[in-house]
């Protein structure tokens, strides 16, 4: 470890970060048959560069094409994409942290932070959740640069562009922006900012980036909020007290690298005083957005999924650091930091493990036989006709999987209607013909089917252990 001891706080976050790509990129790579629910989602509409989709903004989507044209691996691609996505948000926070206090306690903030589950074990499968960190944090890291030089013309431009790219990632990105928006209200150093261009300047700019999908938006009746609001009624969604408290455990893992940097060093080291207006920034980025959350929730009388405080407690680490006041010592926060990349490393391996042994209920989905039920799609197609297999259809999950390793990833039905894949007709189905993959038994074919219909079972199983039911429906010519 003597390595260690000459390098500098961004040299480890560089560690930090490289631990965390190599081991929950190659752990989930080497350890997976299948990519994970929401990456398969992603891959059906990626090759089609949406601006919009009935569940969520295109963004995550069109960023998993990028990296699986790069990788040429719809596995590999989407993982790499994730902890690619960690990596920067690290790299934002330390120079978040950079700025408001110095390197050493910057280094600490992100090696807390890096402990958490939110930063662990959800960004093996790459969702919107995910993209949402280094944008978060993105953001609040250009804000405060804002507040340094209220005058930047080019800042402002750079807030406006981010805060519209992140509508693109999450709508829930708009508390943030209100947060952005209170903070130059609050604090009496920001006011005057308001009698400048700048403010103007950045939400021009962030209508500008977000007006092609906002369009969209309003063309399809706001179809995403409606979905948004299913999810929040869903027997998974919480309470705000059940919220509360499932933020509480999500971070509690942050008190082993603390435990590590050494609670008596900490409480024995010199006070540091941090100014009254970074702390009260810190606080309102940290916290507000959360409580935004829950006042909505308990207004509205709905639930709120844990996953979605996910974004919100990024800066955590670099507060509970300023909260805490006191001076850390180059050995402490290297203790801190290699105990988050011991957590980080555990989280790769218990991946692996769960791949090898299963436990705690159901196989993962990362584990399913992606490219046999691939190829006995089709078998079971040309077994009913000499056509070439065209369009693949039926359950969103096994449809997907059947079809993104091959070039039917551009024509696959979602479901059993058109009504989510506007890149098919009725006329193709017709002409073409399609095979609907079902998880169960399934009776009546798709009312898509106007031609010949053979009905089949797939020879594999998942391993839920259900039957994949198959439907070739033969082109009606």
């Amino acid at each position: 470890m003597r390595i260690l001891e000459t390098v500098t706080p961004g040299r480890l976050i560089l560690l930090l970060a490289g631990v965390q790509i190599l081991s929950l990129v190659g752990f989930p790579f080497v350890y997976s048959s299948a990519p994970p629910l929401d990456v398969v989602e992603g891959l059906v509409w990626a090759p089609h560069w949406l601006i919009g989709t009935y569940k969520h903004p295109p963004l995550p989507s069109w960023i998993i094409e990028i990296f699986v044209t790069l990788t040429r691996d719809v596995i590999l691609g989407p993982y790499l994409a994730a902890q690619i996505s960690v990596a920067l948000t690290y790299w934002f926070l330390y120079r978040l942290g950079y700025l408001l206090m110095d390197p050493v306690r910057a280094a600490a903030g992100t090696a807390l932070i890096a402990a958490s589950y939110y930063f662990t074990v959800p960004t093996i499968e790459f969702n919107h959740n995910v993209i949402q960190l280094p944008l978060w944090a993105g953001t609040i890291f250009i804000y405060a640069h804002i507040r340094r030089d209220p005058s930047s013309l080019l800042k402002w431009t750079l807030l406006g562009f981010i805060c519209g790219l992140g509508l693109y990632a999450k709508y829930s990105f708009a508390l943030l922006i209100g947060v952005l928006f209170l903070s130059c209200i609050v604090e009496s150093s920001m006011r005057s900012v308001w009698a400048s261009r700048g403010p103007y300047v950045a939400m021009l700019v962030a209508l500008v980036t977000f007006a092609p999908h906002l369009t969209w938006l309003i063309a399809h009746n706001f179809e995403p909020f409606f979905y948004l609001a299913d999810r929040a009624d869903s027997p998974t969604a919480s309470t705000p007290f059940w919220f509360l408290g499932a933020q509480l455990a999500d971070h509690l893992p942050m008190v082993v690298p603390l435990l590590f940097a050494g609670i008596g060093s900490l409480k024995g080291a010199k006070v540091l005083t941090a100014e009254k207006h970074d702390r009260l920034f810190l606080r309102l980025v940290t916290f507000v957005p959360v409580l935004l959350t829950l006042a909505f929730a308990v207004i509205t009388n709905s639930r709120i999924k844990d996953m979605w405080g996910m974004a919100m407690f990024t800066p955590l680490g670099l507060l509970m650091v300023m909260e805490l006041g006191r001076e850390w010592s180059f050995p402490m926060i290297r203790r801190a930091t290699l105990a988050s990349c011991g957590l980080i490393v555990l989280v790769g391996v218990g991946f692996a493990l769960h791949a090898q042994f299963i436990f705690g209920g159901a196989a993962p989905r990362t584990n399913w036989p992606m490219r046999t039920i691939a190829s006995e799609a089709q078998a079971v197609w040309a077994k009913s006709t000499s056509a070439p297999l065209a369009i693949i259809g039926g359950t969103p999950w096994i449809a997907g999987l059947a079809a993104i390793e091959t070039p039917l990833r551009n024509r696959v039905i979602i479901g059993d209607t058109l009504a989510h894949s506007p890149w098919l007709s009725t006329d193709d189905v017709r002409t073409k013909g399609a095979l609907f993959l079902f998880s169960g038994n399934r009776h009546n074919a798709p009312a898509l089917c106007t031609g010949p219909v053979t009905k089949t079972t797939l020879p594999i199983q998942g391993p839920d252990m259900q039957p994949i039911t198959a439907f070739a429906c033969l082109p009606d010519l």
